[in-house]
C-alpha cells in the first residue's frame, strides 16, 4: 500500500509542479517470520534453564538477512542477552567497542537443540 501511495503522491506533486519523474521502489529484506514449532521448542528449553529469563518481545521493524533462511527452512530468530551485569560501560551491536559476555553463547547454542 505504501509503495502505491508513494507513487500517487509523487505523480500528483510532479503534475502540479509540471515536472517529470522516474519512480523505482526498492524493497529491502523480507520480514522475519519465526516458525511456531521451533519457537515453542526454544521457549520450553530456555524456560527449564536455571538463572535464565525468557521474554517474548513485540514484533520489530529491523531488517535481517536471516529472514531468507526462514523462508526455506523452519527456524527461529531470537535475541540473546549478552551483557555482563558487572560491566559499567555497554555499547550497542556494530559499535567498535561492543563486547559480549561469552557465557551467553553457550546458553543460546543450547536453547536451539
Amino acid at each position: 500500500m505504501i509503495e502505491r501511495e508513494l507513487e500517487e503522491l509523487l505523480k500528483a506533486t510532479c503534475s502540479y509542479m509540471q515536472a517529470s519523474y522516474t519512480y523505482e521502489y526498492v524493497r529491502g529484506y523480507p520480514a522475519v517470520v519465526n516458525h511456531l514449532n521451533e519457537t515453542e521448542k526454544i521457549v520450553k528449553t530456555v524456560s527449564a534453564m536455571p538463572n535464565v529469563q525468557i521474554e517474548i518481545c513485540e514484533p520489530q521493524m529491523g531488517g535481517e538477512d536471516f529472514a531468507y533462511y526462514l523462508q526455506k527452512i523452519p527456524g527461529n530468530f531470537f535475541f540473546t542477552g549478552a551483557k555482563n551485569p558487572n560491566w559499567t560501560e555497554v555499547y550497542p551491536h556494530h559499535h567498535p567497542k561492543f563486547d559480549i559476555d561469552e557465557r551467553a553463547l553457550a546458553i543460546a547454542a543450547t536453547s536451539n537443540t
